[in-house]
């Protein structure tokens, strides 16, 4: 993760996603696996038909098309509802779970109006979250959710108990 976004170079992180699986490569079971992605949904698609069991995880980082489009300019590509449209169907032809990165940004993010959007956005997919705290970066003037938000306490408490 970090490094790039696999699903733009999609035949050659499935080239090496089965050569780390093989039993003539790393042997690696493909559950151990993970492919994460910005929400390239042509890729998710493609993914589903592979006959794979690789973990996916996408970053979401919000809960509604607005902020997520500020966030993560490859919404403005591939809008929330075709995403979510895209990780149902993997959800449902591959019977995984999907991992959705969030990382908790103060005062953007990390309120109970997201906590529970994010909750109602993600009840038809099989899905786990993942919250993140923010990483300070020079580059990005966010700051990280405070310590209570991040635990779950006031003023956040109610999305602890939806998730």
């Amino acid at each position: 993760m970090g490094i790039g976004e696999p699903l733009d170079n999609y035949d050659r992180v499935l080239k090496s996603v089965r050569i780390i699986n093989d039993a003539d490569g790393l042997n690696i079971g493909a559950r151990r696996i993970t492919i994460s992605t910005s929400g390239i949904v042509p890729g998710i698609d493609r993914l589903a038909s592979e006959g794979l069991q690789v973990e996916l995880s996408v970053s979401l980082h919000a809960p509604d098309e607005q902020l997520r489009s500020r966030l993560m300019p490859v919404s403005r590509r591939y809008p929330l509802a075709d995403l979510m449209d895209a990780c149902r169907r993997y959800a449902e032809h591959t019977g995984r779970l999907i991992t959705f990165e969030y990382t908790l940004i103060r005062g953007v993010n990390d309120g109970e109006v997201q906590a529970r959007a994010l909750v109602r956005l993600l009840k038809p997919v099989r899905a786990r979250i993942n919250l993140i705290p923010l990483s300070p970066v020079s580059e990005f003037d966010g700051q990280a959710a405070s310590e209570e938000v991040r635990r779950g306490s006031p003023p956040c408490s109610g999305a602890r108990t939806l998730m």
